[in-house]
């Protein structure tokens, strides 16, 4: 929307504000061209163009969940001088009665519903805006009577919704022409190193499964999205044969894999040649109750290849407390009625452990979405260093 920024009805669409002119989107093309293309026997790929500078790559990878839309936006034109906000929508007939679910940085999932807030009477005047909330790397729909999720998946934070039952959307790109008056006081109009607009390029995974068996593979999926390898290249002056007989062509810092429910989020470098170490449990104790929500205990002296872990120190989880230092603040309510049994924090046992020996056993236990932290000293083997 242009607006005039002369009253808050009047805003107009910028960096903070989302205004559209319709609550329906409008077609960025007048037809879609669309061609299949078979790539050897892994993957097909079906090549969509909808615009001059809206297009997708859709992919389905053999023996993979899922299906892949790799899309790609700009420059946004703007000699028709109309600002643009650019969506993907994926619409389904799956009854969700205005309930959808994002997630929160990635971790926890929260429960949306339109046109509705849970702690007072909502009556919105921006229907669209009112009922967009950050996704970070999901977002999904489930339909309980036939037993269907279906979860879009990113690989960066959007903004997205469901506008209509069935439905699922994001917001991919925009350029837009007038301030909004929050204090940016330019408009949202990056032109690039060419002065034509920037260029948008990322993927979403759909998946569809059961309600039961959604989180053990969008969470999967998320960190493969999310954390994907870094690919380096570098001449070769032999052939393939020889550079692998010479070099070692795989490595692997752990001494098996992790469990399928714990993620590691931290290892480096820390003072006094110790080493800060994370780990997470990042399924939500309502995602596989009977399974990988379950709590789960590894043993951190045998984790790792280069080195032995001999020594850990619990910290809290920016690591700039110990753990079993940590005091509780005592806070007075509305009511002058203090906090009881806040003296320390001591939330479960196993939050309390805390090595000091090279003869502690060195196990530890994660509950569903619990983040716990080490300074850890470790022996390292004399061929390996961790740098």
């Amino acid at each position: 929307m242009a607006g005039n920024n002369s009253k808050s009805e009047n805003r107009a669409s910028g960096a903070y504000i989302f205004r559209p002119n319709s609550s329906e989107p409008i077609p960025v093309g007048a037809q879609t061209k669309t061609k299949l293309v078979t790539v050897g026997s892994e993957v097909q790929e079906i090549h969509q163009t909808f615009s001059e500078y809206v297009s997708q790559v859709i992919r389905i990878y053999k023996g993979e969940h899922g299906v892949e839309f790799e899309y790609q936006v700009g420059p946004i034109p703007i000699t028709d001088y109309y600002s643009k906000e650019v969506i993907s929508r994926f619409d389904t007939d799956l009854s969700t009665e205005g309930i959808f679910y994002t997630d929160s940085n990635g971790r926890e999932i929260l429960q949306r519903k339109r046109n509705y807030r849970p702690t007072w009477n909502v009556n919105l005047s921006e229907p669209i805006s009112g009922n967009y909330y950050p996704v970070n790397t999901r977002i999904f729909i489930k339909d309980d009577a036939r037993d269907v999720q279906l979860t879009l998946v990113t690989d960066r934070t959007h903004g997205g919704s469901s506008l209509k039952d069935g439905s699922l959307e994001l917001m991919l790109h925009r350029r837009l022409l007038h301030d909004d008056g929050k204090g940016v006081n330019e408009p949202l109009n990056e032109r690039g190193v060419d002065g034509n607009g920037l260029i948008v390029r990322g993927k979403h995974r759909l998946l569809m499964t059961s309600v039961a068996d959604a989180a053990q593979l969008h969470r999967a999926v998320a960190f493969i999205l999310t954390l994907p390898p870094i690919i380096t290249m570098t001449s070769l002056t032999t052939t393939v044969e020889e550079y692998r007989n010479n070099y070692q062509t795989t490595y692997s810092g752990l001494t098996s894999d992790l469990p399928a429910n714990v993620h590691l989020l931290t290892l480096e470098p820390w003072k006094d040649g110790t080493i800060l170490l994370r780990l997470e449990h990042y399924f939500e104790k309502t995602d596989d109750p009977n399974g990988l929500s379950q709590p789960v205990t590894l043993n951190l002296k045998k984790l790792f290849s280069p080195f032995t872990i001999v020594n850990a120190t619990e910290t809290t989880l920016g690591a700039n407390t110990w753990l079993q230092d940590v005091e509780r603040l005592k806070w007075t309510t509305e009511k002058k009625l203090v906090a009881q049994n806040l003296e320390l924090f001591r939330p479960n046992n196993h939050y309390q452990w805390r090595a000091r020996h090279e003869d502690d056993h060195l196990d530890i236990t994660l509950d569903p979405m619990q983040i716990r932290t080490f300074v850890v000293k470790v022996d390292h083997d004399q061929e390996h260093r961790l740098q």
